[in-house]
């Protein structure tokens, strides 16, 4: 056990520890720009920080206020440019450092404190091609997905936009190897394998289109987003939400998948509320025994 005099010595030094933590605020302020750094000076940043951030913003750029993006006064600029400490501000207890205005519950709820977000709504390409709207404007839906010449790039095609919405099974149907899908599929007639777009007959008449049915198609032997979905609302299956219970399950399996690839499940909505575009039923199961037999999913 320490003597009374050292314990006193001790509680002295804690003491004054702590009336030096509050002159200098912050110790990462102090960090970075010492006594009475004011969040805004970016060349402290660079010292450690030499790559800057290109990735998520671009800085040193003049910015120019349009209807799509306004800079709060909170937010500021150095000579008019975006700098580190636009966005960054050292003496800040936020995640990450952030300037916020309000809370920041969602990934792009700090970007729409200086962005409108009225301005970056995603483009809606199945809403497009199932509307009445006139054929120029379906055409760029087809576009949209497909790029010029209708290319086969269905997964890229997909993901583009479906980066949050991760669902049971889905890893493990979309990294099967081909030689085990084959097996799998062998004698099963309601699959189509496809090669090439052509093959899918894209440039069809809009009677045509309604009058289909959907497919589950196998891409170069693969399982794809397409072999399960139908992008195409005039011929999409409709698929009803999960019951609670159900619900549970998938968020648990999701949850389980995610900590063996060391992500949050807070990076990813799950969806239970039902999907409009299948290639087949979902119900009592149908869509799985078209390529697994009953006996298998026990």
């Amino acid at each position: 056990m320490p003597y009374k005099g050292e314990l006193d010595k001790m509680r002295k030094g804690l003491i004054a520890l702590l009336l030096l933590t509050g002159l200098v605020g912050n110790a990462y302020s102090k960090e970075c720009g010492g006594v009475g750094y004011s969040g805004t000076d970016p060349k402290f940043c660079t010292k450690c920080h030499t790559q800057g951030c290109p990735v998520v913003h671009p800085t040193e750029c003049k910015v120019r206020e349009t209807e799509c993006i306004k800079v709060p006064p909170s937010f500021p600029l150095n000579g008019g440019k975006l700098t580190c400490t636009t966005c960054h501000d050292m003496n800040g207890k936020s995640k990450k450092f952030l300037r916020a205005n309000r809370p920041l519950r969602e990934r792009f709820d700090f970007c729409f404190q200086c962005h409108n977000e009225e301005c970056y709504r995603k483009f809606n390409p199945h809403k497009t091609i199932g509307s009445n709207a006139k054929w120029q404007e379906k055409r760029k839906a087809c576009i949209y997905c497909h790029g010029v010449g209708a290319k086969l790039e269905a997964y890229k095609a997909c993901v583009g936009c479906h980066t949050k919405t991760p669902h049971v099974g889905a890893p493990e149907h979309l990294l099967a190897k081909p030689e085990k899908v084959k097996e799998l599929v062998k004698g099963k007639t309601q699959l189509v394998e496809i090669e090439e777009m052509e093959q899918l007959k894209p440039k069809i008449d809009e009677k045509e289109l309604k009058s289909r049915k959907p497919k589950i198609i196998l891409v170069k032997g693969r399982i794809e987003c397409i072999t399960c979905h139908n992008p195409h609302p005039q011929i999409a299956v409709p698929a009803q939400g999960l019951p609670k219970e159900w619900a549970e399950v998938g968020e648990e399996e999701l949850k389980y998948k995610l900590r063996k690839l060391e992500l949050e499940l807070n990076r990813f909505k799950i969806n239970t509320e039902g999907v409009k575009l299948m290639s087949y039923q979902l119900k009592g199961g149908k869509l799985c025994q078209v390529c697994h037999s009953i006996n298998s999913l026990k």
